[in-house]
């Protein structure tokens, strides 16, 4: 039996649909609401619908009263009496209005929290609650319904005393047709029984309607094709290594090599969980570069090599698929070197801004500068890998016949530095030409009370609002004192150190986004953070943690990520959920969201390109939040903050991390002045109906804190 979904734009919905192939043992198809035009409505929609043996309509953000909102779902519930229809928050909640009922807004608005739902068994005559009761469900909604019609039958409730009927209906039927609802969102990962209404509801619709086997390749679907169907191994890769044990550590060998002229792209992973550090060394007027730049007016990339100036560009209709293209050909499989394995065997090596991801609005999008990348990748052919928990070094190259490179760089190592001997603790003890300019909170507080109003107004469940600090800072400080002086205050564990010809991102970010190899796929959002002191405990950052607000936070992320992961997998995992980690005096919420590639046609760069911006710098649901965010932020564009910075290895590993406590820097920023170069540092924070202004601004400068003392 083949099952439609109906999505409404949601970053739900792929948890739900996997729960329901999960619990029925059936074929899932999903549309969005708005895949129909009204022209098409009877001539194609109608047929379409009679296909399925049941429909599912998801959740979603907006008003079940505004058409823009809601697409086809009304046609749907007025044309389907005979098909049995499971509606999940607003797909209820049109359900509910569609046959009479009131839609209102809550008083207080409930995302990502977790309440008990009370099934009304004396209405429940066909069993849809059947082995449910009193069970945990979690509420992503600021509408609820009110005063039935005697076409509704309430099925469920739970108890607000927030609200004027302290009893809010979280399930309803139809007197007549096969019309089910429920309010909560029986697919999140804190929800309970999920599985169990699934199952029971699809018993209703066995008993209704006859089996269909339907092969569907209609174009409303919402279908992603693999950005390759294979890796082709190259037979002419070969790693070349050798081994060195010293007492270096990367900045010491970045250092010594720029001694020869020799630029370094470095990832450091300077503290726990971080394990190794990659050095890339960009061959001059060899390694290929790759530039995207996406504006209102163009989408272009530059290929071009290292030291040479951009000139051949290429209009281009995906910049994913030409990435997945060069690296689809330089396949290999090697992960090891002298019995170890290793992170990074050669291959991409860069930083991908916030506005290469998806749903970014380019035609109202600000120009910061002329022709500013959008990403930036180097293919690094040479490298070094450190263990950091040893003192092994792994001099390597890909590039053929490359003996006298290994034997020269292995001997240039063969001495003693301490490139951090006499860091300065701030680059105001380097110069005096350096000045400051923060957000102010006058303004902050402006645009926290607009993001309450969307988060009432049900158009997300969070936003991540962030704003820029600029530091005008003397040109003569280079990229590289710059990164010293934040490594020295902000050890980290995806630090980096990515200087391009038109582009520098020093980062010392906590977080890790996605890591993938073969088999697997890995996520770590962190949403929750707090600063110890000599008046906040440990025990009492973590009471902060465990609150309502800060666990709802990161839930919903939790939530956002699974969808991005069930969008191709079918099987993901949630190993850690809400754990408490402290770097340095900063304690923060950090949960693990696991996917595996076992059975599936799609590779990591798909999850990547179909992930960013991340969900923890967005909110949910991504799109709408997106959206919002680029109204909210005055169509700043937010460059290389909030985007992912990391590497996709030859043997297709892949790591990258969030673009957080970080700053950067662009060669043509309107910003720059004869005497000073600009230097941006993003910092912000997820606010939910259970934040306050005085509290997220807070953060926020506990956040900014991180990177800005290295200029302080």
């Amino acid at each position: 039996m083949t099952i439609l979904l109906i999505d409404c734009y949601d970053s739900f919905t792929f948890n739900l649909k996997s729960l329901i192939e999960q619990a029925t043992e059936e074929k899932c198809v999903a549309i969005h609401n708005d895949s129909f035009k009204p022209d098409e409505y009877e001539s194609r929609l109608v047929p379409f619908l009679n296909q399925f043996s049941c429909i599912f309509i998801g959740p979603g953000p907006g008003n079940p009263t505004y058409s823009e909102d809601v697409g086809i779902i009304p046609f749907v519930f007025a044309n389907s009496a005979h098909i049995p229809i499971l509606g999940i928050c607003l797909g209820f909640q049109v359900l509910c209005y569609q046959f009479g009922a009131d839609v209102e807004y809550l008083k207080d608005v409930k995302h990502g929290q977790v309440y008990k739902i009370q099934v009304n068994k004396e209405n429940d005559d066909f069993g849809l609650f059947e082995g449910c009761d009193n069970f945990a469900g979690v509420r992503y909604h600021s509408i609820h319904v009110r005063n039935f019609t005697d076409k509704l039958i309430p099925l469920a409730f739970t108890v607000d005393e927030d609200e004027v009927d302290s009893k809010v209906i979280m399930a309803a039927k139809h007197h007549k047709f096969p019309f089910y609802g429920v309010q909560y969102h029986p697919e999140s990962i804190c929800s309970e029984m999920g599985s169990t209404l699934i199952k029971n509801f699809y018993r209703i619709v066995k008993s209704m309607r006859p089996t269909t086997d339907v092969e569907l390749h209609d174009p409303h679907t919402i279908l992603h094709e693999p950005l390759f169907n294979r890796l082709n191994i190259s037979k002419s890769t070969e790693l070349q290594f050798k081994r060195l044990e010293s007492a270096l550590n990367p900045i010491d060998i970045v250092e010594i090599f720029q001694r020869y002229n020799q630029d370094s792209l470095l990832l450091n992973s300077v503290s726990s969980p971080g394990t190794w550090s990659i050095i890339g060394l960009p061959i001059n007027y060899e390694s290929k570069v790759f530039t995207h730049v996406r504006t209102e007016d163009q989408n272009v990339l530059y290929t071009h090599n290292w030291k040479e100036e951009k000139k051949e560009k290429e209009s281009i209709d995906s910049f994913w698929k030409e990435l997945a293209a060069f690296m689809k050909e330089r396949y290999f499989p090697q992960n090891t070197i002298d019995g170890i394995e290793v992170p990074f065997v050669g291959g991409m090596l860069g930083v991908l801004s916030y506005e290469e991801g998806e749903f970014i609005n380019f035609q109202t999008l600000e120009s910061i500068g002329k022709d500013i990348p959008t990403s930036k990748l180097c293919f690094i052919e040479r490298f070094i890998l450190k263990q950091n928990n040893s003192g092994t070094y792994f001099i390597c190259s890909i590039k053929a016949g490359d003996d006298n490179w290994l034997n020269e760089s292995l001997d240039r190592l063969h001495v003693s530095h301490d490139a951090m001997s006499n860091v300065p603790n701030s680059l105001k003890d380097l110069t005096n030409n350096l000045t400051i300019v923060k957000p102010t909170q006058e303004s902050y507080d402006s645009k926290f009370d607009q993001c309450q109003t969307y988060l009432k107004q049900g158009d997300s469940y969070e936003l991540c609002l962030t704003d820029q600090t600029f530091i005008h800072l003397d040109r003569e400080i280079t990229p590289w004192q710059v990164y010293k002086v934040l490594t020295k205050r902000n050890p980290a564990p995806y630090s980096a150190y990515l200087k391009f010809d038109d582009c520098v991102l020093i980062s010392s970010s906590p977080e890790r986004f996605l890591e993938w190899d073969n088999e697997k796929v890995e996520l770590r959002p962190i949403k929750g953070t707090v600063k110890l002191s000599d008046s906040l405990t440990y025990k009492q950052g973590c009471e902060i943690l465990k609150s309502s607000k800060e666990k709802a936070e990161n839930l919903m992320i939790v939530d956002l990520i699974r969808h991005d992961l069930y969008n191709f997998l079918s099987e993901v995992a949630v190993p850690e959920l809400m754990v408490i980690e402290q770097y340095e005096n900063i304690l923060q919420l950090v949960s693990v969201i696991r996917g595996s590639f076992k059975g599936s046609t799609y590779s990591g760069i798909d999850i990547l390109s179909q992930s960013l911006p991340p969900g923890s710098m967005t909110g949910a649901p991504k799109k709408r939040s997106v959206e919002l965010l680029q109204r909210l932020e005055n169509n700043q564009p937010r460059g290389l903050y909030s985007g992912v910075c990391g590497y996709w290895s030859v043997n297709n590993h892949s790591d990258w991390s969030v673009v957080i406590r970080s700053t950067f820097h662009y060669p043509n920023d309107n910003k720059n002045t004869e005497s000073t170069n600009c230097w941006r540092i993003g910092a912000g924070g997820a606010i939910t109906v259970l934040s306050t202004a005085d509290g997220e601004y807070e953060e926020m400068a506990v956040k900014l804190e991180r990177a800005l003392q290295a200029f302080e």
